[in-house]
């Protein structure tokens, strides 16, 4: 509408639209992509509600992957709110989010993930550093990439995709060009402008990974403690099948049952990741000895 709007005159131009005044919709694309990502088949389907508008189903679908989406959108100016509820899974996480921003980070995965988000606006005004809700990650059979400096802000927590370039090198050798992982997951939880997690870990074939702590999303700050514990896999169990059949397996897994636990503490480490994503600080909080030394009077012991 050209011109400008007499006074009384109803809503001007650009003035926030009534999501209770949207008519009901139903939208199918065969082919949709969002960021470079190709999503497949996807459908929209809303109602309106005497409070706002209700996405009954905002789904996509493709050979390797399956994504849903239902939510709401009430109020309208200040007054706006937004909820969601999302979830997908994928044979192949990796390649879902190939042409995105997280490009480069995951290879592979099978598995998902489901998002609960609310926040103060549209639903074009989200932002995590705004959002209220949680993300709860289950991904197994994957390999997280080495990237560039700053690349552990991806999902605000995982800093230790820093750890490569920064470790000391007691770990080099088992990230390589990345880490490869069993089982990825845990819940991150964000509000006020904090994600924090207890219970985000990464068991692999060379290392588990326990990340605990917070990044605030709007310093762009880390404070997590990263612990990495060397995997001791069932390396004495191959090594007794190999040197004696079956026999030598049962011997060898009698022996890995002994040693588990203080080989699986043999070249632990505990990090502190502190201070800005693009140049976090990590140092060591907490190293366990390899060997512990015998009390100096103690006397002979059996064969």
């Amino acid at each position: 509408q050209a011109g400008g709007v007499a006074a009384g005159g109803g809503d001007a131009p650009g003035e926030a639209l009534d999501p209770s005044a949207i008519p009901p919709l139903v939208i199918v694309v065969e082919d949709l992509r969002v960021a470079g990502a190709r999503l497949g088949q996807a459908r929209l389907q809303t109602r309106p509600t005497p409070a706002g508008l209700q996405v009954e189903e905002l789904s996509a679908q493709g050979p390797a992957h399956s994504i849903d989406i239902d939510g709401s959108w009430v109020g309208r100016g200040p007054e706006a709110r937004t909820r969601l509820r999302a979830s997908v899974t994928s044979t192949d996480l990796g390649g879902l989010l190939a042409g995105t921003s997280l490009t480069g980070r995951l290879s592979g995965g099978t598995g998902g993930m489901s998002l609960r988000a609310e926040w103060q606006g549209t639903p074009a005004a989200f932002d995590a550093a705004h959002a209220r809700g949680e993300l709860v990650l289950d991904v197994r059979d994957g390999q997280l990439l080495e990237v560039e400096p700053g690349a552990g802000r991806v999902l605000g927590l995982l800093s230790v995709a820093e750890l490569p370039r920064r470790l000391t090198l007691d770990f080099r050798d088992f990230f390589n060009r990345g880490l490869a992982f069993n089982e990825a997951g845990g819940t991150i939880r964000f509000g006020d402008g904090v994600a924090s997690t207890d219970d985000l870990d990464i068991t692999g074939p060379a290392a588990d990974i326990h990340i605990r702590g917070t990044a605030d999303l709007r310093a762009e700050r880390y404070d997590q403690t990263i612990e990495v514990l060397p995997s001791t896999g069932n390396l004495l169990t191959v090594a007794g099948a190999i040197a004696g059949g079956p026999v030598g397996a049962a011997i060898g897994a009698a022996a890995n049952a002994v040693l588990q636990k203080p080989m699986g503490q043999i070249g632990a480490r505990t990090y502190r990741v502190t201070g800005p994503w693009s140049d976090p600080e990590v140092e060591v909080i907490q190293a366990d000895e390899e060997v512990q030394a015998p009390e100096p009077d103690g006397g002979p012991t059996g064969g």
